[in-house]
């Protein structure tokens, strides 16, 4: 669906977009009321407003937007988003900052179509007052029935959007009721949600083979009633989820696999045999992404599973695809072949199909936990990802301190705030990344781990490691050297391709000595495993000090490195915090072993 966020430049907006349109939604970003005004149009299935925009509350704002707009009576449902949470009686729908996916889906839906229909079914004049008041509170439209059999005809006359039953009622009982409607073609879609006073594993085992979505057993506070609904609206939202493609010659197998999963949501493409599930798989690649997960058949003519596991994991586009293979080979010899193919998992014939579900969930669960892990590295420090998996074996809010010896570089540009006042954002982040790009390189193959970036600094620590024969401080300084030729080469390529742009200029400072590494930050929300000590601000202090374009090392780094390098003092360094001047050393090169 199309769906507006009216909110201020800002977080809010690109979150909405980054969270709905993975999901086949198209999310259109408007900065001020007027722009809302004018832009909001009839197939804006919802609009999102934020809890200020143009300095007014967001009722005000709502009421603003639709004053101003032509397409009057006819303006989007409108989902408001508070700081508070607290429901406006202004907006079909409200929303908690923060707020996780599933309560934003919720609250989507319930904006897209108005106030979500709850059919409360119980024969207590009691329970149907006061949970009909919490549900309505939550913005729920309430219908009621007496009993089980009110119940099926509400559910046939007014088409709810969930039922939520007592168990034991007159006429008809809660388990009878469910059973009814997931029997039937047309209600088995609506939710059910039983909510009763018996609860024994017994009782549950009952309700949730009669059907039931899910099980609640009373007294029931409002919260837990409210979050449980949430959860299960989010799950009967329209949702884009992975690409699986069926490969089985049997067309009955073919059927049974493809429906059980489409039914979970999945998008589904089949083919009739290995030949054909090779090409597809291979086209689907070369235009549009590969598929996220292959469920393959064994014995097929033209072309065997396991001959089309082979060739998958042959090609660059389709190798990183899970395949789970579906075959009556169960031998020890014939699971490690499949492994020893690439083959991700295998379903033994005959199977459930909830079994088919499970292994298919269970493989695509894991393969995004790999991409994630992956990702995440990207925005992790080496040593950060090795504390985040010590941690993960052990206390989880337990702060480690490491006393080390280690060398710490700091690079950063010069004059490069300057640079960047005249240029575009997009313009500033792709330098920057191009910059970044030749750096980062060159102190990871020399040992180093790329602590942090401080906007165009970067802050990298060395340690003694036993795959390197050269001492840290030296491959420190090698990095330095070498990054200050990489950034010749950078602003040689920048000249061809842009003869009118400035060569950027970077200093280096390096520093070695004992510093604390470990983990800075709240225990419990946000923290960082990085290094702190005067080893580092002196560090930091020797770039600030370096000659345009050079290598400064400080005088420690100097003392255990002068039989190697080739290097200038530079007397008289007044640093931040030190009363006496200190000597530095400008790196000139290296002698001979």
């Amino acid at each position: 669906m199309r769906v507006a966020v009216v909110s201020p430049p800002g977080l809010l907006g690109p979150y909405l977009r980054r969270a709905l349109e993975p999901l086949g939604h198209h999310v259109d970003l408007f900065a001020g009321l007027d722009a809302a005004s004018a832009g909001i149009e009839d197939d804006h299935a919802a609009v999102f407003v934020a809890p200020v925009v143009d300095r007014r509350p967001a009722a005000e704002a709502l009421r603003t937007m639709m004053a101003g707009s032509p397409l009057g009576d006819r303006f989007p449902r409108a989902i408001g988003v508070a700081f508070d949470g607290v429901h406006d009686p202004a907006f079909a729908a409200t929303i908690a900052i923060p707020f996780q996916v599933d309560a934003l889906l919720a609250a989507l839906e319930r904006g897209r179509r108005g106030k979500l229909r709850v059919l409360l079914v119980d024969d207590s004049e009691v329970v149907r007052r006061h949970s009909g008041a919490m549900l309505e509170e939550a913005g729920y439209e309430v219908v009621l029935a007496h009993d089980g059999e009110e119940g099926l005809e509400r559910v046939r006359r007014d088409a709810p959007d969930l039922v939520l039953t007592d168990v034991e009622m007159p006429r008809r009982d809660g388990f009878s009721l469910c059973r009814t409607i997931k029997e039937d073609p047309v209600l088995q879609r609506i939710p059910v949600v039983i909510c009763s006073s018996l609860g024994e594993a017994s009782d549950l085992e009952k309700g949730f083979d009669a059907g039931a979505d899910d099980y609640l057993v009373k007294p029931v506070v409002a919260e837990e009633l409210v979050s449980r609904l949430t959860a299960i609206f989010a799950q009967t939202m329209p949702s884009v989820r992975e690409r699986v493609l069926v490969v089985d010659d049997s067309a009955a197998v073919r059927h049974l696999v493809a429906d059980c999963l489409r039914r979970q949501g999945f998008r589904i493409e089949t083919a009739i045999d290995g030949e054909d599930g090779l090409e597809k798989a291979v086209g689907v690649a070369a235009t549009d992404g590969a598929f996220d997960l292959v469920l393959t058949d064994y014995d097929m003519p033209r072309r065997t599973g396991f001959e089309l596991v082979h060739a998958l994991k042959r090609d660059l586009r389709t190798r990183d695809v899970p395949i789970v293979m579906l075959t009556a080979r169960e031998s020890k010899r014939d699971q490690a072949q499949m492994r020893a193919a690439g083959l991700t998992s295998y379903l033994v014939k005959p199977f459930s199909t909830d079994k088919c579900i499970a292994i298919v969930e269970r493989v695509l669960a894991e393969a995004r936990l790999r991409r994630y892990k992956e990702a995440s590295r990207l925005y992790i420090s080496a040593g950060g990802v090795r504390a985040a998996e010590e941690q993960a074996r052990g206390a989880m809010f337990a702060a480690r301190a490491f006393e080390i010896d280690a060398t710490l570089l700091f690079s950063d540009l010069s004059g490069f705030t300057n640079m960047s006042s005249r240029m575009t954002a997009p313009e500033v982040i792709a330098l920057m990344n191009a910059y970044f790009d030749e750096m980062c390189p060159v102190i990871v193959d020399r040992g180093g781990d790329i602590d942090k970036f401080i906007g165009d600094a970067i802050m990298a620590v060395f340690q003694d490691d036993v795959r390197y024969d050269e001492p840290h401080v030296l491959r420190a300084a090698r990095a330095a050297f070498e990054m200050q030729r990489a950034l010749d080469r950078f602003n040689a390529r920048r000249r061809e391709e842009y003869p009118a742009g400035k060569p950027v200029v970077m200093r280096i400072g390096v520093n070695c000595g004992p510093l604390v590494r470990g983990d800075l930050g709240s225990r419990f929300v946000r923290r960082d495993f990085t290094c702190i000590g005067d080893t580092v601000n002196r560090a930091q202090r020797h770039e600030s000090a370096c000659p345009l374009g050079g290598v400064l090392l400080s005088q420690a780094a100097y003392d255990r490195l002068s039989k190697d390098v080739i290097a200038e003092e530079l007397p008289g360094i007044k640093l931040k915090g030190l009363d006496e001047p200190v000597s530095g050393w400008v790196l000139k090169g290296f002698r001979s072993p």
